[in-house]
């Protein structure tokens, strides 16, 4: 069974994330401090917002959002990834921010069926991912920068820096 999510486009995540860096005062920021968002600013915006760091063995995945009770777990050695500037880890974060902030239980539906093709822009992973990299590495932070760049400047991976430095007209 697939998941389906509300149909966001690029353009709708670009601009729900520039309205999260304005609100927060990071809209120019450049290396967007996940971490600081995580443990102080994500509290302010959700009242009953909770994170857990776990041991590895404890989950099954990197981490995991639970958008309805609005919590995350993390894995000790992702938040610690993180912690230490490992770009994956930094990602990884963003993504569930993505799940939690878009992927409410009235945006989720299921598709079953062996023929069912989800449009990239009703899959909820396409979607944390695009507003991981949206986050991360925002266009018009980016534009006049090279991938190596934007790679180094905004801790994401080079694949991360070419698809961001893509949508950037």
């Amino acid at each position: 069974m697939n998941k389906v999510a509300m149909p966001r486009s690029r353009k709708d995540i670009r601009n729900f994330v520039n309205f999260i860096r304005q609100i927060c005062d990071l809209e120019d920021t450049l290396e967007f401090p996940i971490l600081y968002f995580l443990e102080h600013l994500l509290p302010r915006l959700y009242e009953d917002f909770s994170f857990e760091i776990v041991e590895d063995n404890e989950i099954d995945c990197e981490a995991i959002a639970y958008p309805n009770t609005n919590e995350i777990l993390i894995r000790k050695s992702v938040y610690e990834g993180a912690f230490n500037g490992i770009f994956r880890d930094l990602f990884t974060i963003a993504h569930e921010v993505g799940h939690l902030f878009l992927h409410q239980e009235t945006s989720i539906s299921f598709a079953r069926g062996s023929n069912v093709k989800i449009k990239p822009y009703e899959d909820p992973e396409w979607q944390a991912n695009t507003f991981a990299g949206e986050l991360l590495a925002p266009p018009h932070l980016i534009k006049n920068m090279s991938i190596d760049e934007v790679s180094q400047k905004c801790k994401v991976s080079r694949k991360t820096a070419e698809i961001q430095k893509s949508y950037c007209n």
